[in-house]
């Protein structure tokens, strides 16, 4: 982007604070996707009619399944598009307000439901790597030219969600919020299926065949896969050093194992040529995996914060940080709690020791799938993930749902909305 185009975008960013904002919310996920938390809290007011919500993307495919649905959708470039992210109060998105549109944010409330819990370090706590330098400076010029160049990385949003006291310091600190702008509340990825039950889908139903053990596999995205302007770059597929996919889909095989891999969807690509291999499924285009949860028996990951949503399933976790050249792979700096984890413990340990929770080598993953005590908690164990979900979760009152119209929407609102008769729609079984 030249100079000139960042100052223009700044420019309209700031002009469209003078514009009226009303009742109604806009909400957008990454990379144009109907997806996680906003996805939800989108789907949970189309239930129930209390505020007008409008799904905004840059995907006419979504949107057209959408408005087929009876749901209300448009593209962000479009005048009805443009004229709701202009005239709305209310923003919500998972990552950032590019998610729905980066120009028109400016005077709504900016409410950013984030994608994940973090261990690798996020945002403004990111000090080493290639996404440093979209944070980090050490002159006032330095700052205003990461304001202009990296425009909604810095916008701050004025709410966020917190699950617990842990991730409370983490979101205030990456992202520079005051306490009062964090809702203790849970997520509506999680809570939606708590709420309709009926909406799950079942890995059988889903694949049409069936299984003994569904494994499923979700890796975190690797930093080292982007070039240093932050854009995704053409690398060697790192995976195919950490796996032997062809012995894996024999072993898979024989005890008749499902393997699910879904990469971040800045690595989706890579997943592409996976399905030549039996019981191997590259599920990385599907728009999130919340509806199979209770379907799978064990996951495995390296950091991907997947498994602090699946401690709520009670389902195994196996950590697989796989070796390059002899030593245990680089991921993205951490933050510190992380290495006093109870299971997650030494992610950066520069020894790589196998043991019941985290392998190195592709040969001890296999061993440890081709056991049947790594589909259980053992009650050795149990202890252990009950104290690493007390860690991530504190026990709420109330879904995340009612958290978030509470938080946000006034009593007087929220008596008079209740008063009128709900709306016919029905969530869509995506």
């Amino acid at each position: 982007m030249t100079f000139f185009t960042a100052i223009i975008r700044k420019i309209i960013y700031h002009t469209s604070g003078l514009c009226p904002r009303v009742n109604k919310a806009v909400l957008g996920s990454y990379k144009n996707q109907f997806s996680d938390n906003a996805k939800y809290l989108y789907l949970h007011w189309q239930h129930t009619g209390l505020i007008r919500s409008i799904w905004i993307s840059g995907d006419n495919a979504v949107i057209k399944r959408l408005r087929k649905e009876g749901f209300e959708a448009y593209n962000r470039r479009s005048i009805l598009g443009i004229f709701h992210c202009l005239t709305a109060k209310f923003y919500f998105y998972n990552s950032y307000v590019g998610d729905i549109n980066q120009y028109f944010a400016k005077g709504a409330v900016k409410v950013n439901l984030w994608h994940g819990s973090p261990l690798k370090k996020i945002e403004f706590d990111i000090t080493s790597g290639p996404l440093a330098h979209t944070y980090q400076t050490n002159t006032l010029m330095g700052d205003w030219k990461n304001r202009l160049h990296y425009h909604q990385q810095h916008i701050k949003p004025d709410m966020m969600l917190s699950p617990s006291p842990v991730i409370d310091s983490l979101f205030s600190s990456a992202f520079r919020l005051a306490p009062h702008q964090l809702i203790r509340s849970g997520n509506p990825r999680t809570d939606y299926f708590k709420r309709y039950p009926e909406q799950t889908k079942s890995i059988p139903e889903l694949l049409n065949t069936q299984y003994k053990k569904v494994i499923l596999y979700v890796p975190t995205w690797r930093d080292s896969g982007i070039n240093n302007d932050g854009q995704s770059g053409a690398i060697e597929n790192p995976y195919d050093k950490g796996f032997n996919w062809a012995a894996l889909s024999k072993q898979l095989k024989r005890n008749k194992q499902l393997f699910l891999v879904r990469f971040h969807p800045n690595e989706a690509h890579l997943g592409k040529d996976l399905n030549q291999y039996s019981n191997i499924i590259d599920i990385s285009h599907w728009e999130d995996v919340y509806n199979i949860l209770q379907d799978v028996d064990l996951l495995i990951t390296d950091q991907s914060s997947l498994f602090i949503d699946l401690l709520l399933h009670q389902v195994p976790i196996l950590f697989y940080s796989f070796e390059q050249d002899g030593k245990p792979e680089k991921l993205r700096e951490i933050y510190d709690y992380a290495e006093y984890l109870p299971l997650v413990g030494q992610v950066t340990s520069n020894e790589a020791i196998n043991n019941k929770y985290r392998v190195y080598q592709f040969q001890a993953l296999m061993e440890q799938l081709d056991r049947d005590e790594t589909f259980h908690i053992s009650p050795s164990t149990i202890n252990e993930y009950q104290l690493l979900r007390n860690i991530f979760w504190k026990q709420q009152k109330c879904d995340a749902f009612e958290n978030i119209e509470h938080y946000l929407f006034s009593n007087e609102k929220q008596n008079k909305i209740k008063g009128t008769e709900k709306s016919g729609l029905r969530p869509a079984r995506f």
